[in-house]
């Protein structure tokens, strides 16, 4: 997600066929297209590095399997059965995302579980995100099409993301995953990793139950688990793979679709004369103040009155 320059000539328009799916910034200052370099020898374990699920963004070759399923950028789509609870959850979250119910898109798939087919204009939505609330885990390692960073220690795997300029703490010195009795809940929880063979495993509990799995509203509780698997395909891409448990929302594990990032050269993380992550901060000036009065809200026709 980036920063957008709204000016007096812009024009917001929201159809009655889908609701906002995504918002695109405009690429990176330059550096010209090529082809993909051939396949060479690489260490499966060197997972640090840039990498986005939009990699034309930053002028790399396409990325075919880095787009997501049908309707948006979610968790996945075999969504399981809810338990009475979830189900609460579930509809009391107004998401601003995915298909408008009745809109032709909706009608035409069926399949796609309800979730993505109930989208609302987005000032009526109550997505957190709209008020800058953070995002949290899963759903910051879902965001397209913002980059985000891993970096390598020798007792933890840190990740940061351009898109709030949040970070994360994968300890990887041994140490064990804490007892609820002895924690404080987390947006982005307490996680541990270690390497098994060439896939490095993430798993994670303590998440603050306030944040969404992703853009369409699903709910979690304070109980739930994650498994996350990365493994690389070939030097530029990598794969993940979340397992989500939370016998409180969901009546079974729910395994997300295959997430695949293209690393992005540093040079080619340039914005402004700088390289590296541009600092995206949700600031309520800018998302509350600004573009809700002059995109979410005139969007869904509510104006103010004077």
């Amino acid at each position: 997600m980036r920063k957008f320059i709204i000016s007096a000539s812009v024009l917001v328009v929201l159809t009655g066929a889908s609701v906002l799916l995504a918002q695109n910034g405009a690429p990176r200052a330059a550096a010209t297209t090529g082809a993909a370099a051939p396949k060479a020898a690489f260490d499966p374990h060197d997972i640090s590095g840039y990498w986005t699920r939009n990699p034309q963004e930053f002028h790399v070759a396409a990325c075919p399997d880095c787009r997501d399923d049908i309707g948006g950028y979610g968790f996945g789509l075999d969504v399981p059965p809810m338990t009475p609870e979830g189900q609460k959850r579930f509809e009391a979250n107004k998401t601003g995302k995915g298909f408008a119910p009745d809109s032709k898109e909706a009608l035409a798939n069926p399949q796609l579980h309800i979730g993505r087919r109930r989208g609302v204009p987005p000032a009526f939505a109550n997505d957190p995100q709209s008020t800058c609330n953070p995002d949290g885990i899963p759903r910051l390692l879902l965001m397209t099409p913002a980059p985000y960073e891993i970096l390598v220690t020798n007792d933890r795997v840190l990740q940061f993301f351009e898109w709030t300029w949040a970070h994360r703490e994968i300890w990887a010195d041994g140490r064990a995953l804490p007892e609820k009795v002895d924690y404080v809940p987390r947006w982005n929880g307490y996680s541990v990793g270690r390497w098994d063979g060439n896939t490095f495993v993430v798993t994670s509990n303590g998440f603050d139950e306030r944040s969404w799995i992703d853009i369409f509203g699903y709910p979690h509780s304070d109980q739930m688990k994650l498994e996350e698997r990365y493994k690389l395909r070939d030097r530029d891409t990598l794969e993940l793979q979340i397992t989500l448990t939370d016998p409180l929302i969901y009546t079974r594990p729910w395994v997300s679709s295959v997430k695949v990032n293209r690393r992005v050269p540093k040079e080619k993380m340039a914005a402004g004369g700088w390289v590296g992550l541009m600092e995206d901060v949700c600031a309520p000036v800018d998302e509350v103040d600004i573009f809700n009065k002059l995109a979410r809200d005139p969007a869904a026709g509510l104006t103010e009155k004077k």
